[in-house]
């Protein structure tokens, strides 16, 4: 962990591993998956349906990403960008009737039934980013399953992924036959692809992924705080010279991260990173008794960033740390963390809240708990110190300013993350 001077001493980590079993997870045939596979592999080439698989990145929350629900586009039977009929449905269904038609092993029923039990999902981490629509004239198809990731991290805990593919030229017109016959008499190629393949080949995986991407075009943005609260108005320059016994009864103070971004992908291959932030602090109530229960703030709820994008972020913390840092709220902890399977957050989180009436401090203490989450690490920032600048004090020589501000980074062996922090304050 890195931290700046202005911090106390660093909260060790408290994280476990989920006791679950390999044998409670939703097992997956891989060999119906890659039947599925080839079979859209056989379809891929007609226009119309990879017109589809494109524009499922230009959907709202999947930010230039092409993923998909094929759960839900085989229960709706809709394109939601094209507004109209789904092509990948219709293609499914006629190619695969003719299929059974012609006594083929593939009953397109069986099938759709498949896609939806197993709830599969279609991720394609940099092919919209990377390729051209009109520019492919080939296609990697790889599938994913449980059971790969589980032995891949058995052999390395910090192993990043890879997954089982082959190749078609989108020129040919490959039947589902051909590409099964090729699967097993190995005239196929079958080979490995992990994120440096499909930097530079344009690649698309099928699986049951648990992303939720059944649910996200459904999702409506969360209401958030109000426009007024969060108006710069009359915001005094830290830079004039307030310092924090300078502050007004009636000043309001924010605290807010400017910039954020994640230096390595957190989960393995195919999957995106997903950041969970919480903020503690404690606050004086009537009958001077300090709370903390209420005031762990879940600023960020597993929101995304794409699987490779190592980029600042400028508006990803869309809400303040706090809306009004009280003179009473002597520090605030910040939890950064990140979706991990089979693993347990669990995490010590305090307070120090100041009656600023008597001057006594009480220290209020909770556990904070999150499954399927790992912990990047946790620690303190105080008050009077940020207003007074700490934040644009560089935290050690190997971490630059940036914009003025301080970068802070928190890491594990997954992956780093780092951020800017700056205090606001308005004179009203």
């Amino acid at each position: 962990m890195i931290a700046g001077c202005n911090q106390v001493e660093n909260i060790e980590p408290t994280v476990e591993l989920d006791n679950r079993a390999i044998g409670e997870v939703k097992s997956i045939d891989e060999g119906h998956l890659i039947e599925l596979s080839a079979f859209f592999a056989s379809i891929l080439n007609k226009p119309e349906v990879l017109n589809e698989f494109y524009g499922y990145s230009k959907l709202e929350g999947n930010e230039g990403e092409l993923e998909f629900s094929l759960r839900k586009v085989f229960e709706t039977e809709f394109d939601q960008i094209a507004r109209k009929s789904s092509a990948i449905v219709s293609h499914f269904k006629e190619h695969g009737g003719n299929l059974r038609t012609q006594s083929a092993s593939f009953d397109p029923d069986f099938f759709i039934k498949f896609m939806k039990e197993n709830d599969l999902e279609v991720l394609a981490p940099y092919l919209a980013r990377n390729f051209l629509l009109e520019e492919l004239d080939e296609l990697t198809i790889s599938w994913w399953t449980e059971e790969m990731e589980e032995e891949g991290l058995k052999k390395n805990p910090n192993w990043k992924g890879e997954t089982p593919a082959f190749k078609i030229r989108l020129s040919e017109d490959l039947s589902f036959e051909s590409i099964m016959k090729g699967l097993k008499d190995k005239s196929l190629e079958v080979f490995m692809v992990s994120d440096e393949y499909a930097m530079k080949n344009p690649t698309i995986v099928f699986g049951a992924f648990e992303e939720g991407l059944y649910d996200r075009e459904l999702q409506l943005k969360e209401t958030g705080i109000s426009e007024a609260n969060l108006s710069y108005i009359n915001v005094v320059p830290v830079l004039n010279g307030i310092r924090c016994d300078q502050v007004l009864s009636t000043d309001l103070v924010r605290y807010v991260i400017p910039e954020l971004r994640v230096l390595d992908n957190t989960q393995g291959w195919p999957k995106g990173n997903y950041i969970s932030l919480w903020v503690a602090y404690g606050a004086w109530q009537a009958g001077n008794t300090p709370t903390l229960g209420f005031n762990v703030n879940n600023i960020l709820n597993e929101e995304k960033i794409n699987r490779g994008d190592f980029k600042w972020k400028t508006d990803f913390v869309k809400n303040p740390l706090i809306v009004h840092w009280h003179e009473s709220n002597v520090s605030i902890q910040l939890i950064f963390a990140h979706r991990r399977r089979k693993h347990k957050l669990s995490q010590q989180v305090t307070s120090v809240s100041t009656n600023p009436t008597t001057g006594i401090s009480t220290e209020s203490k909770q556990t904070l708990t999150a499954t399927d989450t790992r912990l990047f690490n946790s620690n303190h920032w105080f008050r009077c110190q940020e207003i007074n600048g700490a934040h644009r004090i560089q935290s050690i020589p190997s971490l630059d300013i940036r914009n003025g501000n301080a970068i802070y980074q928190f890491s594990n062996s997954d992956g780093r993350i780092q951020w800017t922090m700056e205090p606001r304050l308005s004179r009203l």
